[in-house]
């Protein structure tokens, strides 16, 4: 058990994970970034 928390950094999932994070995070904010350019061309 002690062997599969330690090498958690060294599977690829590791990777994939942090990759779906980033393109959520980045999804998030272009979202946010369009509402705010739609707010501001609506007035």
């Amino acid at each position: 058990m002690r062997d599969h928390y330690g090498t958690w950094r060294d599977q690829p999932r590791g990777l994939a994970c942090a990759v779906v994070a980033a393109f959520l995070v980045l999804t998030t904010a272009a979202f946010a970034v369009a509402a705010v350019v739609l707010v501001l061309a609506a007035r």
